[in-house]
């Protein structure tokens, strides 16, 4: 397959006082968003999906959900007796969301105790995980998720890490630098927001966001700024640019927003689009995720995307 995601799928339901029973069910999770959005973007059978659910009703729901849209389910295993994470989502006047999850049974919390897991897995050109993934393992399954990654790497997979930090997640700050400090020391692409680095690592400004990144890694870089200029840094590159986004848009929901911009921006680059070319894609889809609610928009919304179109 092109694209290997790996992450801890929820079920996320989204208020909606409109809704028939007051809320949305629908898959979530910040790397299943964006292995959808993905999927979608490239076709059946290009993207799979690295996690573990269980073998109830619920899991079963999610399971069919993302087979649904066209994900290759053979890394996604099912453990008898194991439920999945939920995740309820509410947002404010302007779009702005916030989340309340039960998350503890989810099974991919210890999917990755044992490397026997590892054995038999797809390959892939591009293995995409996120530091929510890394947050919620255990540490042993964190270190053997981290060994595998490097096999992977040294057997020419390219690695891209989304550094999406949730404070709660973590035992302290401390614990959550050196993790994800690792893991952007050794990926091949680095997709982090102004607002991971400033809660992460106390940087604040673009700027100095982006030399903290070039001092931490090699990798290229695609720092969002939450609206801001996107900030490049191509790989080994002593110096970055500055690309500009669009007019923001009226958002309703901006759950997903970030899942979807890293999916169009891998799509569109794996495509062979420049880097204007990719934000502009990124930015394209973003812009109209945040006008719906839920972080997966329904099917018939999204855009027939091409680089011309980008």
């Amino acid at each position: 397959m092109d694209y290997l995601c790996i992450g801890e799928p929820l079920i996320e339901f989204t208020a909606m006082p409109d809704h028939p029973q007051g809320f949305l069910r629908n898959a979530g999770g910040d790397t299943l968003n964006t292995a959808i959005y993905l999927a979608r973007l490239l076709g059946p059978g290009r993207v799979g999906y690295l996690s573990c659910l269980g073998d109830d009703a619920h899991s079963l729901w999610l399971r069919d959900r993302i087979g649904a849209e066209g994900i290759d389910l053979s890394a996604l295993a099912a453990r008898a007796g194991a439920r999945p994470g939920l995740s309820f989502v509410t947002t404010d006047a302007a779009g702005e969301r916030s989340f309340a999850y039960w998350r503890d049974q989810s099974p991919f919390r210890s999917h990755f105790d044992d490397s026997r897991i590892f054995g038999g897995l797809p390959r892939a050109d591009t293995v995409f995980l996120s530091a929510v993934a890394l947050a919620v393992l255990n540490p042993v399954g964190r270190d053997t998720l981290t060994t595998w990654l490097q096999t992977c790497r040294d057997r020419g997979a390219h690695l891209a890490f989304d550094t999406n930090y949730r404070p709660h997640l973590w035992p302290d700050r401390q614990v959550a630098r050196q993790a994800i400090g690792r893991m952007a020391g050794m990926v091949d692409l680095l997709m982090p927001s102004l607002d991971d680095i400033q809660g992460c690592f106390g940087i604040t400004g673009p700027g100095a966001a982006m030399e903290a990144l070039m001092a931490l890694t090699g990798a290229e870089i695609v720092l969002t700024t939450g609206g801001g200029p996107v900030l490049h840094r191509a790989q080994g590159a002593a110096a970055w640019t500055s690309h500009d986004l669009p007019p923001a848009v009226t958002a309703v929901d901006t759950t997903g927003a970030g899942d979807s911009f890293n999916a169009a921006w891998l799509s569109a680059r794996g495509q062979g689009a420049g880097v204007a070319q990719a934000v502009a894609a990124a930015a394209r889809l973003a812009a109209i995720v945040v006008r719906h609610r839920g972080a997966i928009m329904p099917p018939a919304a999204m855009p027939h995307m091409t680089l011309k179109d980008a």
